[in-house]
């Protein structure tokens, strides 16, 4: 379009600032013709190595993509509690109330081997959610 209708420098920056562009000719083209959508705005949160907090609900609310700990499976909610961790449900619920797009698990404890367990359990609650895997790569979407 620059080549097209011979835009100036100095008039990249008017239109990338949202104004039209008018040629020699007087013609007046339309910033929209000019120029794509930009991309919606994506927001990424993550709550980790730490239990439960419902206010941070107002801070991660509509979020796209939430990673939050999930230490324990509920069989060991009184450990977390007393150590102050997450279950795979708390996640679960905190993505839920959140009102998340997407909720990545992760920091689990240790004693388990099978980390899909985490994921099938959250999944009761919040059914947009994977369990991580170290050194994957995740994106915002």
């Amino acid at each position: 379009m620059i080549k097209e209708y011979k835009i100036p420098i100095a008039g990249i920056k008017e239109i990338k600032n949202g104004a039209d562009f008018i040629t020699h000719e007087g013609e007046v083209i339309s910033n929209e013709k000019l120029t794509n959508r930009p991309a919606e705005p994506r927001s990424y949160a993550f709550c980790t190595d730490t239990a439960f907090h419902k206010p941070i609900i107002e801070v991660i609310k509509n979020v796209d993509l939430l990673y939050h700990e999930a230490t324990f499976l509920e069989s060991m909610r009184d450990f977390a509690t007393k150590t102050m961790h997450s279950t795979a449900i708390d996640a679960a619920n905190m993505a839920k109330l959140a009102n998340a797009k997407k909720l990545l698990i992760g920091h689990f404890s240790a004693r388990y081997n099978d980390i899909k367990l985490f994921e099938t359990e959250a999944r009761t609650v919040f059914e947009n959610t994977e369990a991580v895997k170290e050194g994957k790569k995740y994106k915002v979407v």
